[in-house]
């Protein structure tokens, strides 16, 4: 048997540079080669979790959430359409007055003013237009009364309700006919 010559496998070229020396690779075979691109595709897929799984628990919005919205937008919809402001308690026999600010009380106390708004109780609803038509006289004599009291009979719930008194035996005598039947304190401060 011949023995044939076995000619080594060529050796693939290696790429040489011009001083002798062997060639770098350079930076696009690099950024090519196979186990950089592995490494991105890798960071690529964890990156794109994070954001997925952030929005899931974080961003994402729930049925109950989604349903609540709704309802609500069906509310205000609805209450644009209806315009309508609120119907008015219906007490035709009383009558809320303004409120009265800071009427100096007995000088020599400690607090020297009050502030104070009152809604007028009337005996027969249909006395409403005449109180109405009084409205000056009424604030007049309240504030004649508030003047004479003094923060030591204002600060126990028995001067209240003294003042209270006064003020409605005051404007019954100062109307034309006897109307009042009751007076509520709807802010009462002393300063």
């Amino acid at each position: 048997m011949k023995k044939k010559d076995k000619k080594p496998a060529p050796e693939p070229e290696k790429k040489i540079a011009e001083d002798g020396s062997p060639a770098k690779k350079t930076f696009f075979k690099k950024l090519l080669s196979l186990k950089f691109v592995i490494i991105f595709l890798i960071l690529v897929v964890f990156l794109a979790g994070g954001v997925f799984a952030g929005w899931y628990f974080f961003l994402r919005k729930s049925p109950a959430d989604i349903e609540d919205a709704t309802k609500m937008e069906d509310n205000v919809n609805k209450d644009a359409k209806d315009q309508q402001p609120p119907p008015e308690p219906d007490f035709p026999d009383v009558v809320d007055l303004e409120q009265f600010v800071k009427i100096r009380m007995r000088e020599g106390e400690t607090l020297n003013y009050i502030t104070f708004k009152i809604s007028i109780e009337l005996i027969k609803p249909e006395m409403r237009k005449d109180l109405e038509s009084n409205i000056n006289n009424i604030r007049q004599i309240a504030e004649a009364e508030a003047k004479k009291m003094s923060w030591l009979i204002l600060r126990s719930p028995e001067g209240k309700l003294h003042f209270r008194y006064r003020l409605i035996e005051a404007l019954n005598g100062g109307l034309p006919s006897r109307m009042i039947r009751n007076i509520y304190f709807i802010t009462f401060i002393m300063q």
